[in-house]
């Protein structure tokens, strides 16, 4: 509630900034909007975030991670997201560079992939395969690397990305309840309260949005969440299970890189060939599209916490 109301009382203040600063998305070329939408939503969720996690649990290395790694994430995105409403494209370079030092940073402060257990694998139950280094730095890094622009890639309609990152949080949040780990399930509940604060301004027809700015920092905040909840045990079923759990951004993902290497373009290219421009391109309205993968996602959830709930 503290997050929610929060978040709900910052939107109008960063609104005016967004003003102030000309930090707004025209409606021009392929944009599916109709009149300029403010880019700044995803700094009032970053300072609520951060606030409220502060109040409740206090500054510790999960809550450094969150906050030094979601201001930097925040900076560029908010400067990607400026050169965007100048009509100008921001190199992806910088923007990737920051991205990797967000997951270091991370990986230094030991929010990270440490092994897999080998049961799946008839090892016994105690049997765990320890990475080393150099494996458990780049685990970590394309996980928390995949997630932020994952998240990125699926905020393309009005609600879309905080509704699915309301869902796969609420599923980390009950995951982490079961697990006894206080304060994964605190910040995954937190970032509820933030984002469905946000989709009272988000949801069909939207009054802002959160921009990349805000889409890479929520993809962040799963990524060390689900690393030190549902994955801290690091066994196969762990893995899937989170997976489950982040299901729509995946699978999104991983149809478009699969559709544009089989069209021969870039995968890096931005198209029209995620599943929400699919869907809407079959006739679907915007507000429909949203909920049908409102529906998905939550199926996705229910399957990860029913496997998770088999397994526990």
């Amino acid at each position: 509630m503290a997050s929610f109301f929060l978040v709900y009382l910052l939107i109008p203040l960063a609104k005016q900034v967004a003003w102030r600063f000309r930090l707004i998305d025209m409606p021009i070329g392929r944009k599916a909007h109709t009149k300029p939408m403010p880019l700044s939503g995803g700094i009032a969720m970053y300072a609520g975030i951060v606030a409220i996690t502060a109040c409740f649990a206090g500054m510790n290395a999960l809550w450094l991670v969150l906050t030094i790694g979601g201001a930097l994430l925040i900076g560029v995105g908010t400067l990607d997201d400026w050169y965007k409403a100048r009509r100008m494209e921001f190199p992806v370079m910088p923007k990737l560079l920051v991205q990797l030092l967000a997951a270091t940073l991370a990986f230094a402060m030991d929010i990270r992939f440490r092994g897999l257990g080998l049961s799946w694998l008839g090892g016994g139950d105690h049997a765990f395969f320890q990475f080393p280094l150099w494996l458990a730095y780049l685990a970590t890094v394309i996980w928390i690397l995949g997630l932020i622009n994952m998240l990125n890639f699926l905020d393309g309609a009005d609600g879309l990305a905080g509704g699915v990152t309301t869902l796969a949080a609420t599923t980390l949040f009950f995951i982490a309840l079961v697990k006894e780990q206080e304060l994964t399930a605190l910040i995954a509940i937190v970032l509820i309260g933030a984002t469905l604060a946000f989709l009272r301004f988000n949801f069909f027809p939207a009054e802002l949005f959160m921009g990349d700015a805000g889409a890479t920092f929520l993809g962040f905040a799963l990524g060390i969440v689900s690393l030190e909840g549902s994955m801290k045990g690091a066994t196969m079923i762990s893995l899937v299970v989170t997976v489950l759990a982040l299901g729509l951004p995946v699978m999104d993902t991983l149809q478009v890189m699969i559709s544009r290497l089989l069209a021969g373009t870039s995968i890096t290219q931005a198209d029209r060939r995620h599943v929400h421009h699919r869907l809407m391109s079959r006739g679907l309205t915007a507000k429909q599209t949203v909920v049908v993968l409102y529906v998905v996602s939550f199926l996705f959830s229910v399957v990860s916490l029913l496997l998770f709930l088999a397994v526990t």
